[in-house]
C-alpha cells in the first residue's frame, strides 16, 4: 500500500519479524487498514506491537497496555487474535477502560502474558486534564515522574504470568535551558528491581527506544541468552 505524507509518497514496508536490533518504520500504521485512532498524537507505530506480540505471544494470549492512548496495541492484538486489555486515564474510545496504570485491576494478578507501555515522556505533550496523568510530572524537577512510573511497572509485574514479558517503548527528554534527561536509561535501572532484562532495541523513527524485559524468575534464567528480542 502506498500513501502520502505531505509532498512524498510512500510504500508501506510489508509485515515481517525485524532481524536487527535497530527498527526503521516509514509509516505509523502497516497493510491497508489504520491501526489506533487517526490524529492521534503520540501514538505508538503498529509495527512495534506487532513485531513484539509475534516473537512474545501466542495465539488467545492475554495482552495488557496499561497506557493505551489512540488503541493501538488492542487493534494489533486482534489482528493477532490475542486478547487485549487497555487502561488509560484519557480514554479515546469505548474499549479503553478509564483507569490509572499504577492501579490496575486486582483480577488480573498473574494472569497476563505481555504488558506493553509506551508512557508519557514527562511533559511532553498534554494528554487532558486528570491529575492522575504521569504526563504531568516534569521529569527535569524531582523524582515525582520516575516515581510514578516506578508504581506503574509494580503493577504490571503483579499481573504478569511468571517469566512473561513487559516490554517499554520510551524517548528521552531534552528541554532547552534545563538540558538531557536519560527518561529511557532512568526508567530502566527501576524495570531491573523486578524484571531480568532480555534485550534493548532502537527505533530510528521518532528516535524512541524500546526496552523488552522478562520477569526475573530463577527457574528461567537459562532462557535469558537464548530468548533475542532483535
Amino acid at each position: 500500500m502506498a500513501y502520502r505524507d505531505g509532498h512524498m509518497k510512500f510504500k508501506r514496508p510489508p509485515l515481517r519479524i525485524q532481524p536487527t536490533t535497530l527498527w526503521d518504520y516509514p509509516s505509523q500504521d502497516y497493510g491497508d487498514a489504520q491501526q489506533g485512532r487517526p490524529g492521534y498524537k503520540g501514538a505508538t507505530p503498529s509495527y512495534i506491537i506487532w513485531n513484539l506480540l509475534q516473537r512474545y505471544t501466542k495465539e488467545k494470549d492475554l495482552v495488557v497496555d496499561p497506557f493505551a492512548g489512540s488503541g493501538t496495541t488492542l487493534d494489533v492484538a486482534r489482528d493477532l487474535n490475542r486478547r487485549a486489555l487497555g487502561y488509560d486515564v484519557h480514554p479515546s474510545r469505548k474499549d479503553i477502560f478509564r483507569v490509572d496504570a499504577r492501579k490496575l485491576p486486582p483480577e488480573l494478578s498473574g494472569k497476563v502474558d505481555l504488558v506493553f507501555m509506551d508512557p508519557p515522556y514527562s511533559t511532553h505533550l498534554d494528554y487532558g486534564e486528570d491529575p492522575r496523568d504521569i504526563g504531568k510530572f516534569d521529569a527535569a524537577q524531582g523524582r515525582e515522574y520516575y516515581d510514578a512510573m516506578d508504581k506503574a511497572f509494580a503493577e504490571a509485574h503483579r499481573l504478569l504470568k511468571p517469566a512473561r514479558h513487559l516490554a517499554l517503548y520510551v524517548s528521552d527528554s531534552f528541554v532547552k535551558g534545563k538540558g538531557f534527561f536519560p527518561i529511557g536509561f532512568e526508567l530502566f535501572a527501576l524495570l531491573r528491581k523486578r524484571f531480568e532484562p532480555v534485550d534493548i532495541v532502537a527505533v530510528r523513527r521518532r528516535g524512541r527506544l524500546v526496552t523488552l524485559v522478562k520477569e526475573h524468575d530463577p527457574r528461567t534464567e537459562a532462557l535469558v541468552d537464548s530468548i533475542r528480542f532483535r
